[in-house]
């Protein structure tokens, strides 16, 4: 039997959608695919061919609710209108972290995958909020899709009210156990389980420049990027996926350093802050009326030091 997604995990990216997608497929009335499911993000694909959607959803049981995952999906044109039109019935969940800590998160990702050099990430940020981006895709990863309200905007016109559950790092932080609750009433399973890695954060970032000038040469090695896009494919050889094997484990060793509160993270200065909070802060205050949120903390510059701060406790960074 052909299965259509009864919810979709739309994003935003680097905000624990993936400490989400691990803890929910854990349910045993949840099926999600182990990866994210990009279909819809394709402007060209074929509105009468879901062949390949049915692909990533067949080894659902016939009991299970059956999800989807794309953090792109949020803020990605063209997506609310595709989901509406072939699975207008599917619940949404989106997931929100602070833009600014976003920004910096999604950025260091792009580094460390290879898309971009490693330097230091105030020049580039300076660069990137004057318009200036090495790649095209880099406006919208890295800037653009922290702005939310742009894009929920395009769900709350194609969707019922009903239809979208709204988190954010703010909930996230208050109690984990009762927001994966709420979005197991919302999905429509029973809501006493609760996943013994719950606590466990997911795709923990590197940050140490050392490192990261390690792993982004290797990981550049493994994958072949499409310049203009920055979508990877992996690269068929065995010298590849023994650079992809070595990106991963000196990821690890980052993570297990900031587990021993062994702090790798560099300084991202008051300056590029403030202007990082200027760019977001118009979308901000519409998210706030449009999905009646108090985001006074997203408002505010930290104290003291400029560091990246870490959504606490199961986020990814």
């Amino acid at each position: 039997m052909n299965r259509l997604p009864d919810f979709v995990i739309i994003g935003a990216g680097k905000s624990a959608t993936t400490w989400l997608h691990m803890a929910l497929r854990k349910h045993h009335q949840i099926f999600l695919p182990e990866y994210e499911t990009p279909f819809f993000e394709d402007p060209y694909y074929s509105e009468t061919d879901l062949r390949d959607l049915f692909l990533a959803l067949q080894n659902a049981l016939p009991s299970q609710v059956v999800g989807i995952k794309r953090p792109n999906y949020l803020c990605t044109p063209g997506c609310a209108e595709r989901l509406a039109a072939h699975v207008p019935q599917a619940r949404l969940i989106a997931m929100l972290r602070n833009p600014v800590e976003r920004a910096v998160s999604q950025y260091f990702h792009m580094v460390r995958s290879g898309r971009i050099p490693v330097e230091d990430p105030n020049s580039a940020f300076s660069r990137y909020l004057n318009g200036h981006f090495e790649y095209p895709f880099l406006d919208r990863a890295i800037l653009k899709f922290g702005l939310y309200a742009a894009g929920l905007s395009d769900y709350v016109r194609s969707f019922p009210a009903q239809q979208l559950l709204v988190f954010t790092d703010l909930d996230l932080n208050r109690d984990s156990s009762d927001l994966f609750k709420q979005v197991c009433r919302f999905v429509g399973v029973a809501d006493d389980f609760v996943p013994k890695t719950i606590s466990w954060r997911r795709n923990q970032g590197v940050y140490s420049l050392p490192l990261l000038s390690l792993i982004r040469p290797l990981n550049a090695w493994g994958h072949a990027f499409v310049r203009p896009t920055g979508v990877a494919e992996q690269r068929r050889n065995i010298l590849a996926k023994t650079a992809r094997i070595s990106a991963v484990f000196a990821s690890r060793i980052s993570g297990f350093s900031r587990m021993m509160a062994v702090d790798t993270r560099p300084v991202i200065s008051g300056e590029i802050r403030a202007r990082l909070l200027e760019y977001y802060l118009p979308d901000i205050i519409k998210l706030e009326t449009m999905m009646n949120l108090n985001l006074d903390a997203w408002k505010n510059l930290p104290s003291g030091a400029g560091r990246l701060h870490h959504v606490a406790g199961p986020a990814s960074p």
